[in-house]
C-alpha cells in the first residue's frame, strides 16, 4: 500500500529489519506479463479502430522485450545506486534498495490496464502519473533511507529521472 502513497516517505523505516525480495520478485514477473498481454491488446484496439483495414498479428517480441527491460531495470538500476551511494560514503544494503524498486513498480500494473484505451492523450496522462507516483515513491523514501547525509539530492533526483524513464519507455515500446 506505500507505493499508491508515495507522499509518506516511510518504506524503508517499514522494510528495514527484514526486506523481502518475494514482492519485487512477483510484482516484477506481473508487470512483465501485463504489459505484454494489455500491449498487444492495445495494439490490436489501435488497429480496429484505425480507418486502414490493416492485418493484425500479435507480437511476441513484446514478451522477450517486457522482460529484459523490467528485470534488467530492477536488477541493475538499484546496483548502480548501490555503488553511487557507497561512492557517496553513504551505507544502504543493495536488498533494500531492490525492495524499493522493485515495490516501485506496481503502480505500473494498474497503469497498464488504463493504457488499452486508444486514446493517446489519456495513454500519456495515465504513464505521466503512474511515472511521477513511481519517482516520487523511490526518491521520497530514498531520502528517508539516507536521512544522516547530507548527499542525498543527487541519489534522489537520480532516482526520479530514472523512474521518469522508465514509464516513457513503457510507454513508447509497448503502447504506441
Amino acid at each position: 500500500m506505500c507505493t499508491l502513497y508515495p507522499h509518506r516517505g516511510d518504506f524503508c523505516e517499514k522494510v528495514q529489519d527484514n526486506p523481502d525480495m518475494y514482492g519485487p520478485f512477483w510484482i516484477s514477473t506481473t508487470l512483465v506479463f501485463a504489459v505484454t498481454a494489455l500491449g498487444n491488446y492495445a495494439s490490436y484496439l489501435s488497429a480496429i479502430k484505425s480507418e486502414d483495414k490493416i492485418d493484425w498479428h500479435y507480437d511476441i517480441n513484446y514478451m522477450s522485450l517486457a522482460a529484459c527491460l523490467i528485470y534488467g531495470y530492477i536488477c541493475l538500476v538499484p546496483l548502480g545506486f548501490y555503488f553511487l551511494l557507497r561512492y557517496l560514503g553513504i551505507s544502504t544494503p543493495l536488498v533494500q534498495l531492490w525492495c524499493l524498486y522493485g515495490y516501485s513498480l506496481f503502480i505500473f500494473i494498474p497503469a497498464s490496464i488504463l493504457l488499452i484505451f486508444p486514446t493517446e492523450f489519456l495513454r500519456w496522462t495515465v504513464i505521466a502519473l503512474a511515472g511521477l507516483a513511481a519517482a516520487s515513491f523511490v526518491a521520497l523514501n530514498m531520502r528517508s533511507c539516507m536521512s544522516g547525509s547530507d548527499k542525498w539530492i543527487t541519489a534522489c533526483i537520480s532516482a526520479f529521472l530514472m523512474q521518469i524513464f522508465l514509464a516513457f519507455v513503457i510507454k513508447l515500446c509497448f503502447f504506441v
